[in-house]
């Protein structure tokens, strides 16, 4: 094992932030993009859903759970002005919400404001925890109301890939929900990929999916961090991993899919740089004979 070597499951550019702090920390961030985003072949329904949203009949918001989410709605914009037709919407009668900082900024950087993130936590789970708008009207709480009546609507662009909570939760809050596919994650190198940022010469290396897999099975790593479930797919099915590595999930749905293939992951509490370069301390410290908190995985607080 290379005592230092951490692989993040994310491409050069996305994994940025995080190397440079696993540096500064002494590791050797390498990483394996595994699956990138592409637009599916009919895009129509996406295209719909963002002109909704610039024109809102009724009391709606717009969820965006990833910054690939908001890649995907400028991509298929019918005009390059499309995010100030979204922005001059809000606060009313359209409201956005992000799943976090990362999402906020992609939105910021096309010029639209958030109305809502969630403080504790960054995911679908604290979205509806933390959900800052209640419904008034009576007996509407917790059932769906009927598509014809004026009850506010949801709008969730999300992953082919993307669990049912958020959709589900805002449907028991009262809300008509609107789900559309705003992108597939395809093995990578995608033919199309959604979004591609320029590499910089200070990059953490990139390593194909085959040598990634190989190198997990071989123990040469001391840590792989995991940012999705469908990338521990990717690295694992039908790949066994060495006993020597540390697993390091960004949050409980990624743990979960490494507790399915017989892994004990550190869950990061947070999805950001910090907590997940805190996760690989944690996690190697543990590795070291360090004091453990838990017999079980743990999660960073």
């Amino acid at each position: 094992m290379t005592a230092r070597r951490v692989l993040v499951t994310r491409d050069p550019a996305a994994a940025r932030p995080l190397a440079a702090l696993l540096r500064e920390r002494r590791y050797e961030p390498c990483t394996a993009r595994l699956l990138e985003a592409s637009l599916p072949l009919d895009t129509e329904p996406l295209r719909e859903m963002l002109r909704e949203a610039a024109r809102p009949a009724v009391p709606t918001w717009l969820c965006l759970t990833s910054a690939t989410a908001v890649h995907a709605l400028a991509a298929v914009a019918d005009s390059p002005d499309w995010s100030a037709h979204l922005d001059a919407a809000r606060p009313a009668p359209l409201r956005i919400a992000a799943v976090g900082a990362a999402t906020a900024r992609a939105l910021a950087e096309h010029g639209v404001g958030v109305d809502f993130v969630p403080a504790e936590t960054s995911s679908a789970v604290g979205m509806l925890e933390e959900w800052p708008e209640r419904i008034e009207e009576p007996g509407l709480e917790g059932r769906q109301p009927p598509a014809a009546s004026g009850a506010p609507r949801a709008l969730l662009p999300v992953s082919a890939l993307a669990s049912t909570t958020l959709e589900e939760g805002l449907r028991a809050k009262g809300y008509r929900v609107w789900r559309t596919r705003a992108y597939d994650m395809v093995p990578a190198p995608a033919p199309r990929p959604l979004s591609r940022i320029a590499s910089e010469p200070d990059d953490a290396p990139e390593l194909d999916r085959t040598a990634a897999r190989a190198a997990c099975a071989s123990g040469e790593l001391a840590a792989v961090v995991v940012t999705a479930p469908s990338r521990a797919a990717e690295l694992l099915d039908g790949n066994r991993p060495s006993a020597g590595t540390a697993w390091i999930a960004i949050g409980e749905p990624t743990a979960r899919a490494l507790r399915e293939r017989g892994l004990t992951p550190v869950t990061a509490a947070q999805p950001t740089p910090e907590a997940l370069a805190d996760a690989v301390d944690h996690a190697l410290a543990d590795r070291r004979g360090g004091p453990r908190t838990t017999s079980h995985d743990t999660t960073i607080q």
